[in-house]
């Protein structure tokens, strides 16, 4: 007597009818697929036509030039018309119809064409006048796992609407834009102009991430589409094969990718916990008030330069007591710099006798005249510079003045700035508003810059005289809070010893002042030596 065979669970029941189901919609939508077509088209992406190589040459250096110039809207039109996203999706279509020569010529566009636009952005970048790191080159030097996942769903949406031909042009507009492949590369020429060499493996390493990202993702999206090896006359290799591969490749990138998220959001919690802390020791309503701060977490004890602006000084005890409350609280050893700035206690209120307690009448009010007038504008005036200044610190304020208008239009603060480079927009919303709060009152900025050093005077041995040696101790005061410099040495052009001059104080920066020579510039032009200071990012 044979055992009757047990009944399906409910739950087997339920997942084979959904495997049916998601059969059958698949089956219906791959209906509409001209899988000849599609194959035929990719396939024609692999020719390396001169059109092919003009386009990704002028692709990648509209990248380069927008990465330089710190300009999103030209490196997103690069994006638009890199050719390199016919390559990457045909090597995808070769892996899921094991079409082994579809994918050696893929393969080998993709090889020759990153070779190309990285050798014309490195050599473009040596010729560039202009060097400088920018917050869009950084922002491609440091992939982590959510790279890989834009990159995994822009690839599956960009070959479903390669296949299906349904919003096509748009939506691969979408995806090269989401995915970048162009510029990742023309970070790795830059790196390579600048010898850099980490960042150029930084940018590659995200170009590889979108390249195996758009493969497999694509890869899924045409099996799940019904692109089968009997589309093909070449043998195929086994699916568990090529799938292992893949699956073995996009493992292999995940580890770095993940351990750079965790790293960024461990250092993003611990500047969290440091500026709380700050805060609550520091913020003490009309007695104190944190101005900025600044971490260097690369050695084994942390260092913290905190700015505040108090009425009376905190004393050695309790600073210590802060440097503990930062310890305990980051569980590393830390050490505190707390810079103080004195201040008068203007929010301070001295409490009003009650009138009945009053001995004798209050006396009457001095009449208001045009001195003392001028003595409070003054006062006020001086309390927003001193503002201005403290928000710009280490950047010093060269002139302050304040204009007035008729009428109803705010006042205007006339600024100039010993400063490099322009400063950024949010840096004047900031500033505008904490002068506007310090005055109680709306106010309209106009912002200068000025040479942050002035020209230098150089002995025989390229050392400067003792006015610039003066002037050039403020590059210790940036570095000390620790501001990432690049500087640019400006020497007489046309003049027999001005190169040798420049390299000698060059020298003496490194030696004097602790500078990187990596991150100073030589640069012939004008009439004088000039050391131009550029903030990384500015």
């Amino acid at each position: 007597m044979t055992p009757e065979s047990p009944e399906k669970s409910p739950l087997r029941e339920a997942l084979h009818r959904l495997r049916l189901t998601v059969n059958e919609y698949l089956d219906s939508k791959s209906a509409d697929v001209q899988h000849k077509e599609v194959i035929k088209e990719l396939y024609t992406r692999t020719d390396m036509t001169g059109s092919y190589v003009a386009a990704l040459v002028f692709a990648n250096l509209i990248a380069l030039l927008g990465l330089l110039s710190n300009s999103v809207a030209v490196v997103i039109g690069a994006m638009l018309i890199s050719p390199l996203m016919g390559p990457i999706f045909t090597l995808g279509l070769a892996f899921a119809l094991g079409h082994l020569t579809l994918a050696r010529k893929a393969a080998r566009i993709i090889a020759i064409s990153v070779l190309v636009t990285v050798l014309a952005a490195a050599f473009f970048t040596l010729l560039s006048p202009l060097k400088e790191v920018t917050p869009e080159i950084l922002s491609r030097t440091r992939p982590n796992i959510y790279d890989l996942l834009v990159a995994i769903f822009s690839g599956a949406v960009g070959a479903i609407a390669l296949c299906t031909r349904k919003n096509y042009l748009f939506t691969t507009t979408g995806v090269a834009v989401a995915t970048a492949v162009i510029p990742p590369l023309s970070v790795v020429g830059y790196g390579i102009g600048t010898f850099q060499f980490s960042m150029a493996l930084g940018g590659f390493f995200l170009f590889f991430t979108n390249l195996v990202a758009i493969v497999i993702s694509s890869d899924i999206v045409f099996m799940l589409l019904r692109f089968r090896t009997s589309m093909v006359e070449e043998s195929p290799y086994p699916l568990r094969l090529r799938l292992k591969v893949l699956g073995i490749t996009l493992a292999i990138i995940s580890v770095p990718l993940v351990t750079t998220l965790v790293i960024d959001i461990r250092a993003l919690k611990l500047s969290k916990r440091i500026e709380q802390t700050l805060k609550s020791h520091l913020n003490l309503e009309g007695q104190s008030r944190l101005t900025s701060y600044s971490i260097n977490r690369d050695e084994p004890v942390i260092k913290v330069l905190a700015t505040v602006n108090t009425v009376t000084e905190f004393d050695t005890d309790n600073e210590k007591v802060l440097q503990n409350a930062l310890g305990s609280e980051t569980n590393r050893p830390v050490e505190l710099e707390l810079e103080q700035v004195v201040v008068k206690a203007g929010t301070i209120k001295k409490p009003t006798l009650p009138l009945a307690l009053s001995s004798s009448p209050p006396a009457p009010a001095a009449p208001e005249t045009l001195a003392t007038l001028r003595s409070k504008t003054m006062g006020i005036i001086r309390g927003a510079c001193d503002e201005a200044g403290t928000f710009l610190s280490p950047w010093p304020v060269r002139s302050c003045e304040v204009s007035f208008s008729a009428g109803s239009s705010p006042v205007t603060l006339h600024l100039a700035v010993g400063r490099d480079h322009p400063l950024r927009e949010q840096e004047e919303r900031w500033l505008k508003l904490a002068v506007a709060k310090k005055l109680q009152e709306e106010v309209a900025l106009k912002l200068s810059t000025v040479p942050l050093l002035p020209a230098l005077t150089l002995g025989d041995k390229g050392v400067p005289d003792a006015a610039g040696v003066k002037a050039l101790a403020i590059l210790k005061e940036l570095l000390r809070k620790d501001i990432p410099l690049r500087l640019t040495l400006q020497y007489p052009t046309g003049t027999r010893n001005g190169l040798k001059k420049a390299r000698l104080l060059k020298g003496y920066l490194e030696k004097e002042l602790g500078l990187d020579g990596k991150l100073i510039t030589l640069k012939s032009s004008g009439s004088s030596y000039l050391v131009m200071v550029q903030e990384e990012g500015g």
